[in-house]
């Protein structure tokens, strides 16, 4: 590994109206990870920070039809390391609500 590791950004997996699974593509050893995400408008200080301890984790709780930004945060998992290193962020939209009521005794419908 390099001095200076790279952090891949997140990649979206799959999304709803109120959740986004995100995946790191790269988790090295020896690092403690970090999915950090935001609305745009708020500032990374006030980002949700929710710890990532496998390579996919899902936001969920969130608004429908909204942009959110996302990074990854790594740091040493060794106690005398400070130091963090960011992701370039992403953008992912949450679904827009469906119209339509979502059957939910059967995949499909019958109408009469």
């Amino acid at each position: 590994m390099s001095d200076k590791m790279l952090v891949p950004p997140p990649r979206c997996v799959s999304r709803t109206e109120v959740t986004l699974v995100m995946e790191i593509p790269k988790m090295e050893p020896g690092y403690e990870y970090q999915l950090q995400y935001k609305e745009p408008h708020d500032d990374w200080a006030s980002a949700t920070v929710l710890p990532a301890t496998s390579t996919q984790a899902m936001l969920d709780e969130l608004n429908p039809s909204c942009s959110y930004h996302i990074r990854v945060m790594a740091k040493a998992s060794n106690a005398s390391s400070s130091e963090r290193i960011y992701s370039e962020e992403v953008a992912v939209d949450t679904e827009v609500p469906g119209c339509t009521p979502t059957p939910t005794c059967c995949s499909s419908c019958t109408i009469q």
